[in-house]
This record gives C-alpha cells, structure tokens and sequence, in this order.
C-alpha cells in the first residue's frame, strides 16, 4: 500500500479527514480522526510523504494507549489493524 493509498482506505473504515493549516494558511499536515461508540479514539497526523504519527485514546484528553510513528503507508496500516 502507498501513503495515498493508506490514506484512502483510513476514510473507507470511518476516519474523517480534514487540513491543518499554520498561520499563514499553507497546508501543515492532514489530520484524521475515527471516534468509536466507546469513547476510543484514534488519530492519524500526516506531516509529509515520509513523516507521521498515530495514536488511540480512551476519550478526548486521554493518555493514548497506543502510538506509532514512521511514514505514512506503515503508520496507515498499523491503525488500521487494530480494527
């Protein structure tokens, strides 16, 4: 899997996407979010082609329980195989 493709399948399984911007309005990452019924949430932040980071959570403001970071084709699949 690419780092676009990785992407496309975080959509597929319930994660919305939206862009950070800095203060100038230039682009500074994607961030995607996927909230469970439980309260667990799991965050996906893409800095560059070759840099990101994710993580689960017990809820908003929880320590994560979870955390990976390397590029984003492997960050992408490594959440999404915690299913």
């Amino acid at each position: 899997m690419d780092a676009i493709g990785g992407l496309r399948c975080l959509v597929e399984r319930g994660f919305r996407g939206v862009p950070v911007r800095d203060a100038a309005g230039e682009l500074d990452a994607l961030l995607y979010v996927r909230q469970w019924p439980s309260g667990v949430v799991d965050v996906v932040l893409v800095h560059s082609h070759a840099e990101a980071v994710a993580y689960r959570a017990g809820g908003i403001g929880a320590d994560p329980s979870w955390y990976r970071a390397g590029r984003p084709e492997a960050v992408a699949s490594a959440v999404l195989g915690l299913g």
